[in-house]
């Protein structure tokens, strides 16, 4: 695994790609993987509550805006195999506005020394486009373009819903992880009226990662990559993310052509966590803004009942 990881990374600092996406973009995807990947619920034998909320292109009009909140837990029954989950996103970018609500589902196998879960994560996805926003120039005409409406593009708000479906599988052993997950799995077709509808690109998620604790082991290094992908384009991003005395923590990640992001978090209660990031980009668009922000909150409780019967509280961050 660690071995792979390094050829990744230097696949990701090699190769050059442009990936315009339809699913919001998030900069600490290493905290919330359920976000993006449905077998990631509950894997960690707590229950879980995370939210993220990501205010894009500081400083550009329409620069977007993206939410995503997480609730899961494993399944104390059977043989604890089963783990659920509720996922919620919000994403705003130009004209268009998205909200989906799925169910989440994942199931466990032990295989070999690791664990493997598989997900599954239906539910409802609203797509919304605000065509009396759009504004043309006011001398478009040319050889190319004739001046005046375009019929083809809407002039009214436009909403319509459609069931979506997501997939995923998540393998951990030891300290490594891997994971793939697909979105939009099913095309859904949304429809806004009867000459006009929509269907959200299907995007590939890939990521991994693993935890090394050094000679002091207050220290720990948790490198991460991820990469999307719509089989036409692809976005690609590494991080490493350092923990003292599993309380604090510190990071940053490259997303190739697109940002350098700077990370930090804080335990600042019983399970619960708050974490930061600033992207600082590393392309064009830099000229037309300076950066965008995210914050992360999370909640963990291990359900486990001692040997009184209590619900007994979990002090430490997020174990990847």
């Amino acid at each position: 695994m660690k071995r792979l990881l390094r050829y990744i990374v230097i696949a990701l600092l090699t190769t050059t790609s442009l990936y315009a996406q339809f699913d919001g973009q998030v900069s600490q995807y290493m905290l919330n993987s359920p976000g993006f990947n449905p077998a990631a619920i509950g894997r960690e034998g707590m229950l879980d509550i995370t939210g993220q909320h990501r205010i894009q292109w500081i400083g550009m009009p329409n620069g977007g805006s993206t939410t995503w909140f997480n609730l899961h837990t494993p399944l104390k029954f059977g043989d604890d195999k089963h783990r659920i989950g509720l996922r919620f996103g919000n994403d705003r970018v130009g004209l268009f506005t998205s909200q989906g609500v799925h169910l989440q589902y994942a199931y466990r196998f032990k295989i070999g020394k690791g664990n493997l879960q598989l997900g599954l994560q239906p539910g409802v996805l609203s797509v919304g486009f605000s065509g009396d926003s759009i504004r043309m120039p006011e001398n478009p005409a040319s050889e190319y373009h004739e001046a005046g409406a375009d019929p083809a593009l809407p002039t009214t708000q436009l909403q319509g819903v459609g069931l979506d479906i997501g997939a995923g599988a998540w393998y951990t052993l030891g300290s490594m992880y891997a994971g793939i997950s697909w979105s939009h799995l099913n095309a859904p077709v949304i429809s806004w009226n009867e000459e006009q509808d929509f269907t959200p690109a299907s995007t590939l998620y890939f990521t991994g990662g693993y935890q090394k604790t050094l000679r002091n082991p207050r220290y720990v290094l948790k490198p991460s990559f991820l990469v999307q992908t719509d089989l036409v384009n692809w976005l690609a991003e590494v991080s490493v993310l350092g923990y003292y005395d599993q309380h604090y923590w510190g990071g940053i990640s490259y997303r190739y052509g697109n940002a350098v992001v700077l990370m930090a978090g804080i335990t600042i209660a019983n399970g619960l966590s708050l974490g930061y990031s600033f992207d600082i980009p590393a392309s064009p668009v830099i000229r037309a803004t300076w950066g965008s922000h995210e914050v992360l909150v999370s909640y963990q409780l291990n359900i486990n009942t001692g040997g009184g019967g209590h619900r007994q509280s979990y002090k430490n961050i997020r174990i990847l």
